[in-house]
């Protein structure tokens, strides 16, 4: 069954910290994520690889805490873009990533994930594909919600964030927990799959106005 299959208001604003090379500030419904990215850059040489560039995600939560969450997040955000980063351009380089939580409402894995890519793209980093993430959970009837937010999250039995890549729509990474049968996770797959072309639309607006405010009433 299918209870709600829409995506929240995304809103976004780019290149609003000035001691970046490239920043975005991504809201999706209530929940609000700012990333800042520098580079390629001079990288320490025990981290340095001859013939590609190191990609480095630092997660910091609204309360400041560094627990192992953070470390998580962090992992999977660099999961999702360790082969969409076209590190073979700049080799013996850095790129420096800062995911910032502003306000969790719900999906916040996922929009910190939509918040990195649109921060590279507009950036002008070099990438061999666009990522995009989307958040979607089970109820305790079987219900599917996608993008869910506030009461919506209370119901939760199992949730599931998958990242895709653009070319294929094929899943890059994906983190997913609670209860849920091979058939539900195939249904909330399917959803998800449907889903994510309203956010590479929405990368579309932002990159043809890297400096205003673009919002998505979809």
């Amino acid at each position: 069954m299918e209870k709600s299959l829409s995506l929240r208001r995304m809103i976004c604003d780019t290149n609003i910290l000035s001691r970046s090379d490239c920043s975005a500030a991504l809201s999706q419904g209530s929940t609000q994520v700012m990333v800042s990215a520098n580079g390629p850059a001079e990288i320490k040489l025990r981290n340095a690889e001859s013939e590609n560039s190191h990609l480095e995600v630092q997660y910091r939560s609204n309360a400041g805490l560094e627990d192992i969450q953070n470390r998580l997040v962090e992992s999977l955000i660099k999961r999702s873009f360790v082969r969409a980063v076209a590190t073979t351009a700049f080799p013996r380089t850095a790129v420096y990533v800062i995911v910032q939580e502003m306000t969790d409402k719900g999906g916040l894995l996922a929009c910190s994930i939509n918040a990195t890519c649109l921060a590279l793209i507009t950036g002008g980093i070099e990438l061999n594909f666009v990522v995009a993430a989307v958040h979607c959970i089970l109820d305790q009837d079987g219900n599917v919600i996608l993008d869910p937010e506030g009461k919506q999250l209370k119901l939760t039995r199992s949730s599931f964030t998958f990242v895709f890549d653009s070319i294929a729509k094929n899943t890059v990474t994906s983190y997913v927990h609670g209860s849920f049968t091979l058939d539900e996770y195939e249904r909330v797959l399917a959803v998800c799959k449907s889903a994510v072309d309203k956010i590479f639309d929405f990368y579309r607006k932002v990159s043809q106005n890297i400096t205003q405010v673009v919002t998505d009433e979809s």
